[in-house]
């Protein structure tokens, strides 16, 4: 096979472009000067002199012809190359001896310049330790002559490395592991305890000889070598990645030709999901998401399976298109590798371990070569928040940061939370070296968002305010990332407190203790009105004060909710209950009647709120006091009514609240549905049935006796269950109006790839509900529009408008409202949401994850290499192939042939130039 390639200093596609241009300039300046000659020359002369202007500039992008010719059947090595983020730190934290043999295979420093016998033992004790455990950890059942054989295997490995051994450290060896060993050559007792504590031996004189070996190289580092002191500054600035290019491209023997030589190669960089490929020649072209010049190019994500399999499954289906379908996966023709070089850090995507596995079966071994030290760097990693999304103003934020600390203990750092410059919250803490530490804070947000809501156009109106924080850890000095340091934090502040109306005709427990609960509660606004025959107050009282009915429809429609008791409507004028029909039916106010034994609520006709209740009154009275509460279907399934996390477990606490001792008998209407049942001699009546009506809801109780809940556990479910009541019938809360349309976008912030439900209200120039305008969602990012969403007008509440938004990447995002009718200027609310990045631990674990490279390569029939072991690849691989490539070059651009054609052009043109007359 012979392909084209393009060696020279200047890109094939610019000498490309400007050999062209100079040859159309050419042309056109002798065609302009050849006006007096015959047609054909006046065409063929200019193009000869601009096709020989044109290989003239090709020269620069020194064009050559590789010739690859395959001897034999090859085996295929693709090598896969981890472009996540972790793969952009740096490895100061490596001891110093790896170090030095990762700058030798680099080429760093001359081979031989360091004398590496104490740590090339160290390995081999190491080796030998790993392989005894895990032969040892591969027996089915621990019978005695595997034990032994694989005592007598590690016991030959260990006496070969002696001579290697300091004096002091062969002696220990001999006398702690190697004659214990013989003691036990043979013994049908031998455990696999007793070699497992002989191998924790051998690891412990392997950490010794590492330490002589850092002694020795430290000695030599004061006596001013200054090469290996250049080397070894080099490698810490060099990222995981770039040594991955330079170990493939550029160490000792340039690895890349050694394995085209025999196999089939391909290079691709693992991006999330998605094997990339790369160039062979990536490292020299800079061509990778190289740290230094293009760090954002790696990817926050590291999915070691994916991309891998989905590759594997476009060869098998290329092999099974070219040879048919003997040629199956299974059969592994040709015979397949792959290298893996990574650090290991798998935090998405399926399980890489599974991946190996399944491969393995196939044919195609794992050879993962992990890039990175073995030690955790020194490192404080902000590695999550706890806390609420939605919160009043008035409240405190209280949650909790989990840090990773990997620092010495005693060091002084500090954890903060701000608001752009201005700090909400800070506390002095001490380096621990803890894998987690959990941090509570507290602070309040009160006067921010006070400050900031002054900020708004008066004619908008926020309810909920968005709020961006950071949270952060300031950096130490010898932290090896500082870029996880910090985390944005989005809240959302809720300006306004609920309100709600009880109105009654007699101070009952039922309302007394309702009262409290909400008042005792910050975040909600109560008025109490008891009014009536036999109270304080006969007459309804009417103002703008608590105790008093609203005076006005626009002072009853702000609040969210009524709950209406066994009050005589005789006490409200027709146009107040107008008013309290409307704040349902327009307004989407949400109404709870309670009802009780004096049939007050039976006076309710359809030509005032008769209509808006949900049951008709049974003639027939009950015959006994209700038994017990019971959820009906529904009522299981709507969360207002979860006080247990599980359905079986809610459903049977419900049946164990104290019943109420009466029950009004009513039916439920169709159209209704009934929540809460209560049993009386064994037969279900409805206790708590609700039904939409216009934009609101109503709900209605049969019974005035929650107050009962109390027993034994004072607020803890009446409160709870009031609360999830009033927030199931009141209007979900927009996030932002003006004069004309509501606008809310569901949650602050979403995770990436997810959609947002939109929904808006609009309002007429009558300030009555519109619900036949065409109207759409823009949504904004970076001042543009990124989208636009048809909204549908919902059949059951007028003027409310819904739609749902295609996935949205990461970033800060706004919604307005664009309606047939209606000028940009009129419609001023814009809502505001943020789609977060993936949540990854992708630079909390700085350390390569040596036991999952282990496990893959074990899984699948490879091997697994440190990154320094690169160069024993060809060796490792050789067996793939059973044959050789052939490769030559010919140099175009320096070749006779090149420079004839250009000889010949000019030589032709100046032929013909003479029999035309010509100079």
């Amino acid at each position: 096979m012979t392909s084209l390639q393009f060696t020279g200093e200047l890109p094939a596609w610019i000498g490309g472009l400007l050999s062209v241009v100079v040859a159309v300039l050419s042309w056109r300046y002798y065609n302009s000067e050849s006006f007096d000659l015959p047609k054909h020359l006046r065409w063929i002369l200019p193009a000869l002199r601009s096709l020989a202007f044109f290989l003239g500039i090709m020269l620069l992008t020194g064009p050559v012809l590789q010739h690859r010719k395959t001897i034999g059947e090859l085996g295929r090595v693709q090598i896969y190359v981890d472009a996540s983020s972790s793969m952009s730190l740096h490895d100061r934290q490596m001891p110093l001896g790896r170090k030095l043999r990762n700058v030798e295979a680099l080429g760093w420093i001359t081979p031989g310049t360091i004398d590496t016998t104490l740590i090339d033992a160290a390995d081999e004790l190491a080796l030998a330790s790993r392989e005894l455990i895990e032969n040892l950890g591969s027996m089915a059942t621990p019978d005695a002559e595997p034990v032994t054989q694989a005592a007598a295997v590690f016991a030959q490995k260990l006496t070969a490395t002696l001579p290697e051994l300091t004096p002091n450290i062969a002696s220990r060896m001999r006398s702690e592991v190697l004659e214990p060993l013989a003691n036990i050559a043979g013994d049908s007792s031998v455990t696999t305890e007793q070699l497992t504590q002989l191998a924790g031996v051998c690891n412990e004189l392997e950490a010794e000889l590492r330490s002589e070996f850092e002694e020795s190289l430290q000695v030599r580092l004061r006596a001013g070598d200054h090469s290996i002191e250049s080397a070894l500054t080099l490698f810490d600035e060099t990222s995981r990645w770039r040594r991955a290019e330079l170990g493939l491209d550029a160490g000792q023997g340039d690895l890349l030709a050694q394995l085209r030589q025999k196999h089939e190669v391909s290079l691709k960089q693992l991006k999330g999901e998605q094997a990339v490929e790369l160039p062979l020649s990536f490292a020299s072209e800079s061509n990778g998401p190289e740290l230094e010049n293009e760090g954002d190019s790696f990817f926050s994500l590291t999915d070691l399976s994916s991309g891998i399999a989905a590759n594997q499954q476009g060869v098998a289906a290329s092999n099974n298109s070219d040879a048919g379908e003997a040629t199956a996966i299974a059969t592994g023709q040709p015979q397949t590798a792959i290298v893996l070089l990574t650090d290991g850090q798998h935090n998405a995507g399926p399980s890489p371990l599974q991946t190996a596995r399944l491969l393995g079966k196939q044919g195609v071994a794992f050879y993962c070569v992990g890039m990175g030290a073995t030690e955790p760097a020194a490192d404080l990693a902000l590695v999550s928040l706890e806390h609420p999304e939605l919160a009043f103003a008035k409240d405190r934020i209280r949650g909790v940061m989990t840090i990773h600390d990997s620092v010495s203990p005693g060091k002084p750092f500090v954890a903060e939370i701000r608001y752009e410059d201005e700090l909400l919250w800070q506390q002095q803490l001490l380096t621990q070296n803890v894998a987690e530490r959990r941090v509570e804070f507290d602070f309040g947000i009160e006067e921010l968002v006070d400050r900031l809501g002054a900020q708004f156009d008066s004619d908008v109106q926020m309810h909920v305010l968005p709020l961006q924080l950071t949270a952060s850890i300031s950096p130490l000095a010898d932290e090896s990332e500082t870029g996880n340091n910090s985390r944005r934090m989005k809240l959302a502040a809720v300006l306004q407190s609920d309100s709600v109306l009880i109105l009654d005709g007699r101070s009952r427990w039922e309302t007394r203790y309702l009262r409290n609960a909400f008042e005792r509660d910050d975040r909600w606004r109560v008025n109490t009105v008891v009014a009536g025959a036999g109270t304080d107050v006969e007459s309804l009282p009417r103002g703008e004060h608590d105790g008093q009915f609203p005076p006005s429809r626009e002072a009853l429609f702000g609040y969210e909710l009524v709950i209406f008791g066994e009050i005589s409507p005789d006490l409200f004028s027709p146009h107040e209950l107008q008013w309290l029909r409307e704040f349902v039916e327009i307004r989407g106010g949400g109404l709870i009647f309670v009802d009780g034994q004096r049939g007050t609520l039976k006076q309710l006709s359809e030509q005032n709120l008769g209509s808006l209740l949900p049951v008709e009154w049974s003639d027939t009275p009950l015959a006994a006091k209700p038994s017990t509460l019971q959820l009906t279907p529904k009522g299981a399934s709507n969360p207002a009514l979860r006080l247990m996390a599980e359905e079986t477990p809610n459903r049977r606490f419900w049946t164990e609240l104290p019943a109420p001792h009466s029950l009004v008998p009513v039916k439920s209407l169709p159209g209704a549905e009934t929540l809460v049942e209560a049993e009386v001699n064994g037969q279900p009546h409805p206790a708590m049935v609700w039904q939409r009506f216009g934009a609101g809801k109503v709900l209605y109780l049969a019974f005035d006796e929650t107050w009962r809940w109390r027993y034994k556990a004072a607020d803890t479910w009446h409160q709870r269950v009031w609360n999830q009541l009033a927030k199931f019938v009141m209007p979900k809360p927009f996030a932002v109006s003006d004069d004309f349309v509501s606008i809310d976008s569901g949650a602050i912030s979403y995770a990436a790839g997810e959609s947002v439900n939109l929904r808006v209200q609009l309002l007429g120039l009558d300030g009555l509900p519109n619900s036949s305008a065409t109207v759409d969602a823009l949504i904004w990012k970076d001042g543009e529009i990124v989208g636009t969403v048809g909204l549908t007008a919902d059949e059951n509440v007028p003027g409310m408008y819904t739609g749902r938004s295609a996935s949205l990447g990461e970033g800060d995002y706004e919604v307005s409202v664009r309606a047939a009718g209606y000028s940009s200027t009129a419609l001023k609310a814009r809502s505001e949401f943020v789609v977060r990045p993936p949540e990854t631990a992708e630079m909390n674990q700085t350390a390569v994850n040596i036991e999952l490279l282990q496990e893959m390569a074990n899984a699948s029939g490879g091997v697994y290499l440190r990154e320094e072991e690169l160069s024993k690849l060809p060796e490792l691989l050789e067996p793939l192939s059973s044959g050789r490539v052939v490769e030559s070059t010919t140099v175009i651009w320096q070749s006779y042939w090149w420079f004839g054609a250009m000889v010949l052009l000019l030589s032709l043109e100046w032929l013909l130039r003479k029999r035309a007359g010509l100079l």
